[in-house]
């Protein structure tokens, strides 16, 4: 079973598709602070957490961060607007696993269970240029 945790407001279609689930264990948490998210998430032993860039209460990527400091054996995946960039993976202090674009929500149930195996959902385009980045940083060595 895989425990995934939501942070809402989340859209209805990301719920429905992870409740259709029969491995999925889903747990919708609403906090409006730090405070209450581990509060709220407390004793859940999250695989995976579900966060929203750009929620109205928490920065996304500053849960994101927090998350993986307090749950360092959970993976965060991001639901963003735009097409996921180095700088946004960044921002998240490299602790960002995945990022699911809106019109990609339909495939969370597969971003969910590639991150929990150990992969990465990120789009080819980041990927590449996380290893143009890694190349050049090698090649000033």
């Amino acid at each position: 079973m895989i425990n995934v945790v939501i942070f809402s407001p989340m859209s209805d279609a990301v719920k429905s598709v992870l409740e259709g689930q029969p491995d999925i264990w889903l747990t919708d948490v609403q906090p409006a602070t730090l405070d209450e998210v581990v509060a709220q998430v407390g004793h859940q032993h999250p695989d995976i957490f579900i966060i929203t860039q750009d929620s109205e209460h928490i920065n996304g990527n500053i849960l994101c961060h927090f998350l993986s400091k307090h749950y360092p054996a959970a993976q965060s995946l991001i639901l963003v607007n735009e097409e996921p960039t180095f700088d946004m993976l960044r921002s998240s202090g490299f602790k960002a696993r995945g990022y699911i674009l809106r019109g990609q929500q339909i495939e969370i149930d597969r971003a969910v269970r590639a991150v929990h195996s150990g992969e990465a959902w990120l789009p080819r385009k980041l990927v590449a240029e996380m290893l143009n980045r890694f190349e050049s940083q090698t090649m000033l060595s």
